[in-house]
């Protein structure tokens, strides 16, 4: 049995849900674990016996603050552990703190796929430059890497390993049907025009989430994973934010995206761009869905036979992480 120390980024939930999966598999591979994270991880991994809330070190103004203290904090936190391995999803001050005191470490997420593996062409240059560095400063002294991509792609650094998200067993073990209607989600509330662009194609929206107002026509839905689910194997096509972990799901379920992103956002125009580029659905700024764009979708509202079965045979995060970290353990003996 190992001890393993795995920090978790704390902007949105997305890293703190991931963890929600891996960290029961690494128990089953015997290891025993202390967890750390803030913000937004706080509220998904609270109720876990091994969490412990540290200061979140979040982009923007305030990251020097909050990384000197945290570096402090891990410290003496790795120093009193000593751990025989570090896993961190994205989160920089403890990565810098495993490299100082030469812990073994294993770097997952989603942004590590543009350092560490082979895109294709015709992504923003500069957007992908930005993101290639956010991708080094969070993996750079790891010696293994998972990351976390909702399409095959083959790795470019040695060490690497590629895996999906883990979506749960329930999603692909019930029906999948098309009983007509589109599911919409937005990460934040800016659907509103794209909503109302497919509502006027005559189709009938079922939006998720808590946005302020939403067309005439488009019911409302509170969030909810076990609803969210159900609506998207019965969906006819969905429309989202180009996520990273919704794109693993209809790729896994057959169903078309329209994958939208709002001007700015440089990793959602990217994550769309690679949508469309896996054949999991079309890509559309936000402000220029129109009724063109939304054609494009119904006339493939179902995803091909080999998309399905790509996405389908690889890894889970949990899986790749079980392995990656036995590999770890194993370089060290």
């Amino acid at each position: 049995m190992a001890r393993i120390a795995y920090f978790v980024h704390g902007r949105g939930r997305g890293h703190a849900s991931r963890a929600r999966a891996v960290l029961p598999r690494l128990r089953a591979d015997g290891h025993e674990l202390r967890v750390f994270g803030g913000g937004h991880a706080t509220d998904v991994l609270a109720d876990d016996p091994a969490f412990t809330e540290v200061r979140p070190c979040l982009p923007g103004r305030g990251l020097a603050a909050s990384f000197a203290t945290r570096f402090r904090s891990d410290w003496t936190t790795l120093g009193d552990y000593r751990p025989d391995a570090l896993v961190t999803d994205c989160d920089l001050a403890a990565l810098h703190v495993a490299a100082a005191r030469r812990v073994p470490t294993l770097a997952m997420g989603h942004g590590l796929i543009f350092r560490h593996t082979k895109l294709p062409a015709g992504l923003p240059r500069l957007a992908r430059w930005r993101e290639i560095v956010n991708a080094a400063s969070s993996s750079w002294a790891a010696q293994v890497r998972v990351p976390v991509h909702f399409a095959p792609v083959a790795p470019r650094t040695e060490g690497t390993r590629v895996a999906r998200p883990d979506v749960g067993d329930d999603l692909t073990r019930g029906a999948r049907t098309d009983d007509g209607f589109v599911l919409a989600y937005f990460r934040d509330d800016n659907g509103y025009d794209a909503m109302a662009q497919v509502a006027a194609r005559g189709h009938r929206v079922i939006c998720f989430g808590g946005p302020q107002r939403v067309p005439d026509g488009v019911e409302l839905r509170p969030p909810g994973v076990g609803a969210f689910r159900d609506h998207l194997r019965r969906c006819r096509f969905v429309l989202a934010s180009a996520g990273n972990h919704l794109p693993a799901e209809c790729g896994l379920l057959g169903k078309a995206m329209l994958a939208v992103w709002a001007p700015g956002d440089a990793e959602h125009s990217m994550n769309a761009a690679l949508i469309e580029g896996a054949g999991i659905g079309v890509a559309a700024r936000l402000d220029r869905v129109d009724a063109g764009v939304v054609r494009q979708v119904e006339e493939k509202p179902a995803l091909p036979d080999d998309v399905v079965a790509s996405v389908r045979a690889m890894p889970t995060a949990s899986e790749a992480v079980s392995a990656a970290v036995a590999e770890l353990l194993e370089n060290q003996t």
